[in-house]
Formats: structure tokens, sequence, C-alpha cells
């Protein structure tokens, strides 16, 4: 059984940054699963509240696999959102390519 979780709860405007909830991350500290971050750019071709798509291609980071055995939830919401906030400066062409972070 697989769960998706957006972690803001919502869509968020192209390079800007929202609040990242804890739901997520308390239900991977309770259960014990890892969690997989994905980062995407597809906010940057079909905005929040926005009526029209624009073309585009869309990238898709999948991250490692983030284990839980000694963190915290709180500590699992804060190295999940650093990556995929590190991922979406990339992703959105606001630092380049090498600086990409995969663990």
């Amino acid at each position: 059984l697989w769960v998706i979780i957006f972690p803001e709860g919502t869509r968020i405007p192209a390079n800007k940054r929202g609040r990242y909830k804890l739901g997520g991350a308390v239900l991977a500290k309770e259960t014990g699963y890892p969690i997989v971050p994905v980062a995407h750019n597809a906010g940057s071709f079909w905005p929040r509240k926005g009526f029209f798509i624009r073309p585009g291609v869309i990238k898709v980071v999948i991250g490692p696999m983030i284990q839980n055995t000694s963190h915290s939830a709180e500590d699992l919401r804060v190295e999940t959102e650093n990556w995929i906030e590190t991922q979406m400066q990339v992703l959105e062409g606001r630092t380049g390519p090498a600086e990409l972070v995969v663990r």
C-alpha cells in the first residue's frame, strides 16, 4: 500500500515556499516506514489558481528514502523539506544543476 502526501497541503505558486505540515512525518514515524521525497516543477506550467496551462517539460526528481529509525517526526519533516526545497531551486532555475543534492 502506497500513501502519497502533499506536505504543503495545496499547490504553491512557482518560486514560492509553502509551510510544510507535520502529518506525513508523523505517519511515517508511527508506522516505521521511510519517506521517499519527490520534487517537481509542474507549478511552473500549471499555475495555482490559473486557468491556462503553459507548454513545457515537467521535471520530476525522486529522492532517496529518508529512514526514520532515529528521528523525531519534526526531524523527518525538516529533512524532507530541506531536500525538496533544494531540488526546487534547481528545477526552477534558481541554482545550477551542479548543486543538485542526491543522497
